[in-house]
């Protein structure tokens, strides 16, 4: 069962409405998603707004996600209009091929500009996405020291800024957007495992279940290994506290298991990375990403001690 969640700050819903006026000042669109659900973390709304602007998406937390995955949607997102890479904003590798990108992007802007008689500038860019999909972090990244607030968590971004990033590229960050309805009860629990959605707006036990659940269907076996599950026992929140001998204070009973800290311990080791690098949406299982005949391995077990935020 998917939990219903919405979430709908006051300063995104501000920040949408000035949107359309922003757009105008941009030349280029970096639209970022989080590369472990990036449909769930495509705005269909913004993606409405900005139209035919040249876009470069941006499949940020490419060290968390599932390799074979990552290449998938790689390959499904570029297309004649729209540009797309990976990049992991934690380790800022790939910078310099990103603000390239850029200045191909908007080159054809400055042009016109100077087929008008007006002086060059710098390529003006918009970053947008959903919210803690790593827009601020990826910005510091380029830069190479912090200029923008960053935090493991939604909303930490709730203005507009301008950051030089090179001698021909100025980047505005922005607030994430999120639409005000989601599209289904799915996107929201998927939001909810990568921290889309401020925790107060669903219940970190139903986001642990679904977690729980959506795992095993892609990688069968992978938390039973992970969590050192016993043969006899079967794969659910309560086995997964027995196994980590998370139990509440005597007062609750010698055997009241503490479910609430083993749902909050899953997320934050599906998080960082702990469990290995996962990928909650596949590109096989949606029509509009481009199946291949590679086989699916399990993720690749790599200790992440902490994962990049807005």
């Amino acid at each position: 069962m998917q939990p219903s969640i919405q979430w709908y700050p006051g300063h995104i819903a501000k920040y949408e409405r000035q949107l359309g006026e922003l757009l105008k000042l941009v030349d280029v669109v970096v639209m970022v998603v989080d590369c472990r659900i990036p449909l769930a973390t495509t705005n269909p709304r913004l993606a409405r707004k900005i139209g035919d602007k040249p876009t470069l998406m941006i499949l940020n937390k490419s060290d968390l996600g599932d390799m074979i995955q990552n290449r998938r949607w790689l390959k499904s997102m570029t297309t004649d209009t729209q540009k797309a890479m990976l990049y992991d904003a934690k380790s800022a590798q790939g910078k310099a091929q990103l603000v390239q990108q850029i200045q191909i992007l908007g080159e054809a802007t400055m042009q016109k500009m100077i087929a008008r008689g007006r002086k060059r500038r710098p390529i003006r860019v918009l970053v947008a996405g959903m919210p803690n999909v790593g827009k601020s972090t990826l910005i510091n990244s380029i830069v190479g020291r912090k200029k923008t607030k960053t935090g493991h968590r939604a909303g930490v971004t709730r203005s507009t800024q301008w950051v030089r990033i090179h001698s021909e590229v100025e980047l505005m960050d922005t607030p994430g957007v999120i639409p005000p309805v989601l599209d289904s009860p799915l996107a929201g629990a998927f939001l909810a495992t990568v921290s889309s959605i401020g925790d107060a707006a669903f219940d970190e036990e139903e986001i642990a279940r679904f977690l729980i659940e959506t795992i095993e269907g892609l990688y069968p076996g992978l938390l039973c290994q992970y969590f050192k599950l016993t043969e006899g026992q079967s794969l659910s929140l309560e086995s997964i506290a027995e196994a980590r001998n998370y139990k509440l204070a005597s007062k609750h009973g010698p055997h009241t298991l503490d479910l609430l800290r083993t749902a909050q311990a899953l997320l934050t080791d599906f998080r960082h990375a702990r469990m290995g690098r996962i990928t909650l949406e596949h590109a096989q299982n949606h029509p509009s990403a481009e199946r291949e005949q590679e086989p699916l391995t399990q993720p690749e077990q790599t200790e992440v001690p902490t994962a990049e935020g807005e």
